[in-house]
């Protein structure tokens, strides 16, 4: 039977990683009530035996990888179950093996089932375990025409470094006292990429019930001069407040629909890559749109959005639009 079009797919393959991917997956489809295929790709090695995938008999291959995808769906399910997470309706969770390189079966069956997300391990069974971000994950989040979320298995101790509230005195500014709502952490520079992660990110604070923590990263070098200071090098505290004010010009211009006091900016002296991390300790997850105002517009995938999926300490969804 034909999937439904629409709603998530997880790209499987027994590794650790991979069972986090699908653990999350689950949990993010039920809360977005829509449909997850899990995704089992493959080509045929000598473990399948000597025959190849098409000629008459190979039926068997398949409904070998078949089973045993849906053992990794079902193992998964009982796992979100006792853990105590929904995972929606069981008739809207299927497991699929397709013969092909994993990247490019999840981005075309990504495009053949319109889905609206990918989700994907930070590594898989590949031989080069010292990669951070492997192949398969790097390759999808380069080239998917949706967002892209990557499930890291442990994240990095990433030491957080000073932080300001952007704003005025009141909830929203981001120093408020500290409460047990989820934190969906998104990275902010003005251009268009970074408005269709805070509207992504929006989204998943919804459903989360959660608060969006907009984070503006700047240095001395990012910023100067300022504009109108040409000739003099202003206070430090000025650099602060102009990027304050880029900050939350760039939260309207995303017109979110999230209550102001759910909406907490934050600004961050800082390199962007550890600046984000740091916010990020803690957080639900990490959105970044795909390529930010540096760097050169040929460039897929940008050197932060890059660094901060290799290290984050929670899933990270990279936005292309």
């Amino acid at each position: 039977m034909r999937a439904e079009t629409g709603g998530l797919i997880v790209g499987v393959d027994g590794s650790a990683q991979a069972d986090l991917a699908l653990d999350w997956a689950l949990r993010e489809a039920a809360r977005r009530d829509t449909t997850l295929v899990a995704v089992y790709s493959w080509v045929q090695s000598w473990d399948d035996g000597t025959r190849g995938v098409h000629p008459d008999g190979a039926e068997e291959v398949f409904a070998a990888k078949q089973t045993y995808v849906q053992s990794l769906l079902d193992a998964a399910v009982q796992r979100s179950r006792d853990a105590g997470h929904v995972v929606g309706d069981p008739d809207r969770v299927t497991a699929r093996q397709v013969h092909g390189w994993p990247a490019e079966v999840l981005l075309e069956l990504g495009k053949e089932l319109d889905v609206e997300m990918v989700v994907v391990g930070r590594s898989g069974l590949g031989r080069f375990g010292r990669f951070l971000l492997g192949s398969v994950s790097s390759s999808v989040v380069q080239h998917a025409h949706v967002p892209v979320t990557v499930v890291a298995h442990e994240g990095a101790d990433v030491p957080p470094p000073e932080t300001h509230g952007a704003g005025g005195d009141g909830p929203d500014d981001g120093t408020g006292p500290a409460d047990e709502r989820p934190r969906v952490v998104v990275g902010v520079d003005g251009s268009d990429l970074s408005i269709g992660a805070l509207r992504e990110g929006a989204a998943a604070a919804e459903r989360l019930d959660g608060v969006l923590q907009p984070v503006y990263c700047w240095q001395l070098t990012t910023i100067s001069p300022m504009p109108e200071a040409w000739g003099w090098i202003p206070p430090i505290d000025d650099y602060d407040q102009w990027a304050r004010t880029k900050l939350l010009e760039t939260v309207a211009d995303a017109h979110l629909d999230l209550p102001a006091d759910r909406v907490r900016p934050v600004v961050v002296h800082a390199p962007p890559s550890p600046g984000l991390l740091g916010v990020a300790e803690g957080a639900e997850r990490l959105v970044v749109g795909a390529r930010g105002l540096g760097g050169f517009e040929r460039l897929v995938l940008g050197s932060v959005s890059r660094q901060v999926l290799e290290a984050a300490p929670c899933p990270v969804t990279v936005v292309r639009a």
